[in-house]
């Protein structure tokens, strides 16, 4: 399936980039060969309001000029705590254009992590969206100069109104601002993001304006991205996936980025944006194939279609590898799921996707097979906050499900005697603000260590094979990733989410929280969530699952035992991160009784 890409403008960009001192610059150039096209776009009373890239740039230099008006200077940071929205883009903008830091935090935080990142960076002016995150400013006791409101009717006092900073901006004008911005270096420290971590304390992973440009420069160069794309923004800017590969690359790269509303309206959305491009995390790609499988798997008969088409589309891209061939009959099968299946998960999507990339966690293999065949080539890569983020990706003219794909030119990557995965390149970060035992347990001899282990296949591509940290040794010695287990059982038809447990234990388990709505419509009950748990119906259609899922890993892999959980977890409970991963420690703690009854 090949991706047609113009070579000659992405070398233009790519120029453009390098020569570039800072994101603002980046930006800048941008805005001079774009200036009437539109940059970003969000729901307003109902309708899209869109702003050009001179618009765009206007309302930074305005709200850079109120920021310094309030007493924003060089050096400083500046918390922003809010979901995506265009005043998020300004202010990050803004900020950095003075010389300060952004800190985004996650605006589903609670006041005692607020307070942690406040005191540890320093910040003395907050930007927040609205009541909420007010409250866990206030409650973080933190004392702050500033609070900045964007959502007009949560303002009160001792707060200022987003659009008031802005006004007072556009009046007084900050006279030496481009010169200023023209100033800055790619030394200049561009953000402070706080890592959301498993368990702990968040640590501030320091990333200069050089560290997102040159992180730009290498994805421009293997992503077919073009100026005409145009992207729906679901990830949260307070995550630098979305940060960097999504409100980044479109300013540098002169793409249109639409904002989605919420989770919620998600679907709309992508009817009403139709965008070419989408970038997700693996668990948007599991929930869109579990509506495309309830839808068809209605009854007997469209069942077995759509489990056809499923092992159809995976076989396309088996033929397109040079793994397999496809015989006549399984061409005209293909073309008959393509009218019937895939083309309803295209239109789903838009119509009009080019292609997605999928970062942040594991991709199922499978998964990625499926929507190939249907049309929708998603390449996984692989990165980390304190890599700016991205260190692999796979090349669409290549592309190798089960793998991130190779380094990016300008990353070095290496693996460890026990297979840690190093990084070494202009992308990686300096350091932890405030962690110097941190930074000296990270870096060795220049190349820093993810905590991931992974090896490299033929083709150089790079494979991630689990996190140091979460692997369990069981009492027999033999050790277990478990997260390639999780996700295959979190990618069953009646399992939601998964984690294993059994450190230090005989045999491995699972902790399951079960598709409560795919099991009523299985056993054609409405039981209430606690019961299904307790049904034997259940249970015993979850056992099988288990061991379909689990064929394919070695024997002590396979959880011996399991529990169903009657509830999910969610980053609002205190089980996921905000990027969506496990807290293993907080769950393990919630569910304590269950490993005990599996184990008693």
């Amino acid at each position: 399936m090949s991706i047609r890409r113009d070579e000659e403008r992405a070398r233009d960009v790519v120029q453009r980039v390098k020569e570039s001192h800072n994101l603002l610059e980046a930006f800048w150039l941008t805005v001079e060969d774009k200036e009437d096209k539109t940059a970003l776009a969000e729901k307003d009373g109902g309708r899209w309001r869109e702003y050009s890239f001179r618009e765009l740039y206007r309302r930074v230099e305005d709200f850079a000029a109120g920021l310094r008006g309030l007493g924003v200077r060089e050096g400083e940071r500046v918390a922003i705590m809010s979901t995506n929205r265009v005043g998020w883009t300004v202010a990050d903008l803004a900020i950095m254009s003075l010389g300060a830091a952004t800190v985004p935090i996650f605006p589903t935080l609670g006041p005692r992590q607020v307070e942690h990142i406040l005191r540890d960076c320093g910040a003395r002016t907050v930007i927040v969206e609205g009541e909420k995150q007010l409250e866990a400013v206030w409650g973080s006791g933190v004392g702050v100069a500033h609070t900045i409101v964007l959502d007009e009717g949560a303002a009160g006092k001792g707060t200022l109104r987003f659009s008031e900073v802005e006004e007072r901006g556009k009046r007084e004008k900050y006279a030496g601002w481009e010169e200023a911005w023209r100033g800055l270096g790619r030394d200049q420290v561009a953000t402070i993001i706080y890592t959301s971590g498993t368990s702990g304390r968040q640590k501030g992973a320091i990333l200069t304006h050089g560290n997102i440009l040159s992180n730009l420069e290498a994805i421009i160069e293997v992503v077919p991205i073009s100026d005409d794309d145009v992207g729906l923004s679901i990830l949260p800017l307070s995550h630098v996936l979305e940060r960097t590969c999504s409100q980044f690359l479109n300013l540098v790269g002169g793409g249109t980025n639409y904002i989605a509303e919420s989770v919620d309206r998600v679907q709309q959305n992508l009817q009403e944006v139709r965008p070419t491009v989408l970038l997700a995390v693996p668990r948007v790609f599991e929930r869109i194939f579990g509506v495309i499988r309830a839808q068809g798997t209605a009854n007997p008969v469209r069942a077995r279609i759509f489990e056809s088409a499923v092992r159809t589309a995976r076989k396309r891209y088996l033929a397109d590898a040079g793994e397999r061939q496809m015989g006549p009959r399984e061409q005209a099968m293909f073309r008959l799921y393509d009218l019937l299946v895939y083309s309803k998960v295209r239109q789903g999507l838009g119509g009009r996707i080019k292609f997605c990339v999928s970062g942040g966690a594991r991709l199922e293999p499978w998964l990625g097979e499926f929507f190939y065949g249907a049309g929708i080539p998603v390449a996984e890569g692989y990165g980390l906050t304190e890599t700016s983020p991205v260190i692999a990706v796979n090349r669409f003219e290549d592309l190798k499900f089960g793998t991130v794909g190779p380094p990016l030119p300008n990353v070095e990557v290496r693996l460890a005697e026990d297979g840690e995965i190093l990084v070494r390149g202009p992308s990686v970060t300096r350091g932890y603000h405030n962690l110097p035992d941190e930074n000296e347990a990270a870096f060795e001899d220049g190349w820093f260590h993810t905590g991931d282990v992974g090896e490299f296949d033929e083709g150089g591509r790079l494979k991630i094979t689990d996190r140091a940290k979460d692997i369990m040794v069981l009492d027999t010695g033999k050790n277990v990733a478990p997260q390639p287990i999780e996700t295959a059982l979190a990618n069953t038809a009646h399992i939601s989410q998964a984690m294993l447990v059994g450190e230090g234990k005989k045999f491995v388990s699972a902790l399951l929280v079960p598709d409560f709505d795919a099991l009523r419509r299985t056993l054609g009950e409405d039981l209430p969530d606690e019961k299904l748990c307790s049904d034997r119906r259940a249970r015993d259609l979850i056992s099988s699952e288990i061991e379909e899922a689990c064929r394919d890993f070695q024997e002590h892999e396979h959880p011996k035992k399991f529990e169903l959980v009657p509830h999910e977890w969610t980053e609002e409970s205190g089980e996921l991160t905000p990027s969506l991963k496990l807290k293993r420690k907080a769950i393990l703690s919630k569910n304590q009784d269950l490993v005990q009854k599996i184990y008693a």
